[in-house]
């Protein structure tokens, strides 16, 4: 049961849901009970359509996961992914332009992420990538954008905010975080991948240049961090957040080239790291108010 937990990313389409109540707490905006359903939605839908779409790497990286995907490939496709995008869809529809639009937008890119279908004479201007998982550093950077949008800015659309400067600074950190978790993910995985032909940044550095890569950038956040806070344009509870900071730069440490399985241990409860993300967003809520 745990495994099916995690492997499934319920863990992490539950958090996310968490993330975006506490958000909303700390924005010192009503709770919107439709928009943490919406944000749990589309973070299931997509984590379960990127199973289906990565079979070259995962027959390496995760072949019984990607068994297990494929044995319900008819579900998770047209009830999982496209059924559940609707009803986001639909749900957002009731809150307004933006809500909507916003919604769309994180369903069409978790879409391009994981699907082939850019034609072709965009594809040969692109080195061959058919979708924005094979452009190099794109990547990365992808499934950040889709997380922290739907975490910070879907609950302000759906009670009708504007986006102020302290959403933006928030948007970046929660943004700087999957980041880092999509780097470690990549350390993990980086056999399946080279095998796959996909360029990521934990196989195109060295495995310790990754490793210094991630700890001097989460270093970098947490001084900006620091910096916006002692400016007064987030609330001192916002130091809460350093303790991401601190969990990504333990476990990158803990990270061995030559220990796969640990190192997959690790990711598959990213729990650990999500756990500390998610108790600190919840204790900067609490705190600011």
């Amino acid at each position: 049961m745990p495994h099916y937990f995690f492997r499934n990313k319920l863990h992490l389409s539950l958090l996310s849901s968490l993330g975006a109540a506490s958000w909303s707490v700390y924005f010192d905006i009503q709770v919107n009970l439709w928009a943490i359903l919406t944000v749990f939605f589309l973070t299931f839908s997509i984590y379960q359509d990127n199973m289906l779409t990565d079979e070259g790497e995962d027959a390496t990286n995760e072949p019984e996961g990607l068994k297990n995907a494929l044995r319900h490939e008819a579900f998770i496709t047209y009830v999982t992914f496209y059924l559940l995008s609707l009803v986001s869809l639909l749900i957002a529809f009731q809150f307004g332009p933006l809500a909507f639009l916003m919604t769309a937008i994180v369903i069409l890119i978790g879409f391009l992420y994981n699907h082939k279908c850019f034609p072709a004479f965009l594809s040969r201007r692109l080195n061959g990538a058919r979708r924005l998982k094979d452009i190099y550093i794109v990547k990365n950077l992808t499934p950040p954008i889709d997380w922290a949008t739907a975490l910070v800015f879907l609950p302000l659309f759906f009670e009708g905010e504007a986006l102020s400067l302290k959403a933006w600074i928030c948007w970046g950190y929660v943004f700087i975080c999957a980041f880092f978790v999509e780097v470690m993910w990549d350390m993990r995985d980086h056999r399946g991948d080279l095998m796959s032909g996909i360029k990521t940044i934990a196989n195109t550095l060295s495995f310790a240049q990754t490793k210094r890569f991630l700890i001097v950038t989460s270093l970098i956040s947490g001084l900006l961090l620091l910096y916006f806070t002692n400016a007064e344009n987030l609330p001192s509870s916002t130091y809460f957040l350093l303790a991401n900071n601190v969990a990504v730069i333990v476990i990158a440490s803990l990270y061995k080239e030559n220990k796969t399985a640990f190192m997959r241990k690790i990711s598959d409860y990213t729990i650990l790291l999500a756990s500390v993300l998610f108790v600190s967003f919840g204790l900067i809520a609490f705190y600011s108010n």
